[in-house]
């Protein structure tokens, strides 16, 4: 009797402390699920959680929203935080996986092919490149403005636009980044 006892206050004493390292809790609520659609900007968004409406608010999932709206979502399991970004950023340029940086002027876009001619700006660290470049499909585009910073589309590039572009291992480019 007392053996058991025993293992089951060793048990309680174990179950408490790993719940407070997880530092959260459950909680059972009731929530209506009406079909509640999201639309933005006149598009229905599909999403993987449906939305609910509980003590009178909706929730939506944030992942789905903030990319509809063109934003960047991250989870960070360190700080236990959502991070949205109001533009899509690409990885900095890998020079040990052979990608290379470069400066130039648009001189000259084939949008159907997907290519664009550099005129490229060489410095005392450049790599020439051939001057006609693929565009990767999934390109991410940046352009900043003081403490402004918006993505385009591939199609919104003009000749005379200034830039710098990560080019891959591949000979695409992989994102392109310009300031106005």
């Amino acid at each position: 009797m007392k053996k058991s006892l025993i293992i089951i206050l060793v048990g309680i004493i174990l179950l408490l402390s790993a719940t407070s390292f997880a530092g959260g809790y459950f909680k059972r609520i009731d929530v209506l699920i009406n079909g509640a659609k999201i639309e933005i900007d006149r598009e229905i968004i599909d999403t993987d959680t449906e939305p609910f409406i509980y003590n009178n608010r909706t929730f939506i999932p944030i992942r789905a929203v903030a990319e509809g709206l063109g934003c960047e979502v991250k989870w960070d399991d360190k700080t236990n935080k959502v991070i949205i970004n109001k533009y899509k950023d690409f990885p900095e340029c890998d020079y040990l996986n052979g990608e290379i940086f470069v400066y130039g002027l648009i001189t000259k876009i084939d949008f159907e092919s997907r290519t664009i001619e550099l005129e490229q700006h060489i410095d005392d660290n450049s790599i020439e490149i051939t001057p006609i470049l693929p565009v990767k499909e999934d390109v991410v585009i940046i352009i900043q403005r003081n403490d402004k910073t918006i993505n385009i589309e591939f199609s919104d590039l003009k000749c005379g636009d200034v830039l710098g572009a990560v080019i891959d291992k591949d000979g695409f480019i992989r994102g392109i980044i310009m300031s106005l």
